[in-house]
């Protein structure tokens, strides 16, 4: 990308006027992080943040400020390499050596971490229980779980909906701004008027550590403690593909995914060209990786990442925490996605459960859409992409197709495994591991790859070192601790 000498054959591209560093432009920039904002929310603070805080176990809390700082850290290193390249974070490990095999590993990686549809599975729960309509209900006798209608009404719209898009990034963004917005005014209503001054303060301290030192681990396992350690979560290096379906910086080049009736755009996986000789170029490219790394501080660290994660233990700890004390009983199994609507009806009545039932739905199930569209489709899609020799024989639309409706079919059958919130835990853990190699490969490949006006400063370097180092040892301490039990099948 920085080679600008005759002998490489690439076009040299003019590097696109960028959005101001304004609150227009700000608001002009929020697509890739309303998808990053939708998976943190559909997860943690659906399944996890508000059990954790019914149960009052808080020693640990803390390290959701620390994994903020890191995934923050990590995201937009990879923002700025997309930036300034038009590709993804996964097509440049193919610069790493092994080439051939970090493009695969990350799209396997991919397909058995997140090909579990867990936070469907919790959607589906919450439809069945809002609509009253069952698999029971068109099938007397069956022996399905009550919610499987609704998983293969789920699924047949994931794929409905990618078939028929004019172009996916853009039906995913427009649809996640929605989520984002309505996500926030339901939450905080709740919390507000539900939780007493006394809550808010204990969750307070629980993030600056006070708790720490009088409960320590008490309540929590080594399960809980590495999936606290990926909170708020995200799609950590993934955004890297909505950076570019944006079009920031040289994205706007790259070529869109279309729906199966358009006529296929021409994408490229491989880097992009640009001046960077010319100052210019350099301002402007530097302007797209500002905008680019305010919008993910705004909407996805600060909103997402801090107040949501906020919120939601909260609203867990007003409501579910007194019962707990009581009878130790705290929402479970198939239970856990509805836990927030339970705690909305108690407080505002009938009405306010179902609507916040009907978002507890959308929520979990909008997290899905990219998890087939970006997590498996593209990033097996680019694997393809970037280490087919001689190059792709068809479109990169036609294997992207291929992937996500092999992946979907596969859903109407993993969605009967388990129960979501152990999933959801376990793909919490691959998450911190994914963090880890993540935060070491980026380094790598922006020192080899971005000119000189683009590197790392030793600060972000040593946050990235951290969470390689850190991310490897809280997996190595899950799977000393609890990985033992679980195949014994305690």
């Amino acid at each position: 990308m920085a080679d600008t000498s005759p002998a490489d054959p690439r076009p040299i591209h003019k590097v696109p006027d960028p959005l101001p560093l304004t609150l227009a432009g700000l608001v002009a920039a929020v697509g890739p992080q309303a998808i990053n904002f939708g998976i943190s929310i559909g997860g943690g603070e659906a399944y996890f943040l508000p059990n954790i805080a019914g149960r009052g176990a808080f020693g640990f809390h803390w390290l959701i400020l620390i994994s903020l700082v890191l995934e923050t850290t990590l995201v937009y290193q990879c923002i700025k390499y997309s930036c300034c390249t038009g590709r993804s974070f996964f097509a440049g490990t193919s610069e790493l050596y092994p080439r051939r095999f970090w493009p695969w590993f990350w799209a396997m990686a991919a397909i058995l971490t997140f090909g579990w549809p867990a936070w469907m599975a919790g959607a589906v729960v919450a439809a069945a229980k809002f609509t009253g309509l069952t698999t029971q209900t068109l099938f007397p006798g069956s022996t399905l779980p009550p919610q499987y209608l609704w998983s293969v009404i789920a699924l047949v719209m994931v794929l409905v909906v990618f078939y028929f898009s004019n172009r996916t990034y853009a039906f995913l963004a427009k649809f996640f701004e929605i989520i984002m917005v309505t996500n926030i005014l339901l939450v905080l209503l709740i919390t507000l008027l539900v939780a007493r001054p006394t809550d808010y303060l204990a969750v307070l301290e629980a993030y600056l550590g006070v708790h720490f030192f009088t409960q320590g681990t008490a309540g929590l396992s080594a399960l809980d403690l590495t999936a606290m350690y990926n909170q708020p979560g995200g799609s950590l290096m993934w955004v890297s593909f909505w950076v570019v379906a944006a079009g920031w910086g040289m994205g706007r080049y790259a070529g869109q995914v279309t729906g199966a009736l358009k006529p296929p755009e021409q994408i490229t996986a491989g880097e992009l060209r640009w001046d960077t000789a010319d100052p210019g170029e350099v301002a402007k490219m530097k302007q797209w990786v500002r905008v680019g790394g305010w919008s993910l501080i705004i909407w996805w660290a600060l909103i997402g990442g801090l107040l949501m994660t906020y919120l939601y233990s909260v609203a867990g700890y007003a409501y579910l925490h007194d019962e707990y004390l009581r009878s130790g009983a705290i929402p479970k199994g198939v239970q856990i996605p509805l836990q927030m609507a339970t705690i909305a009806q108690g407080v505002l009545g009938q009405t306010a459960g179902w609507l916040m039932l009907l978002a507890v739905m959308v929520t979990l199930y909008d997290a899905q859409f990219p998890f087939y569209d970006t997590f498996i489709g593209r990033t097996t899609t680019d694997a393809i992409a970037v280490t087919a020799r001689g190059g792709p024989r068809r479109s990169y639309r036609f294997y992207y197709f291929l992937v996500v409706t092999l992946a979907v079919i596969a859903g109407l059958y993993l969605v009967l495994l388990e129960e979501p919130l152990i999933i959801w835990m376990l793909v919490a853990t691959a998450a911190v591991a994914f963090r880890s190699i993540g935060s070491l490969q980026i380094m790598l490949i922006n020192k080899r790859r971005l000119p000189p006006e683009f590197q790392m400063s030793r600060l972000s370097q040593g946050l990235l070192w951290f969470s390689f180092f850190t991310g490897l040892g809280a997996v190595a301490y899950w799977a000393a601790t609890e990985l033992p039990k679980r195949l014994a099948g305690g």
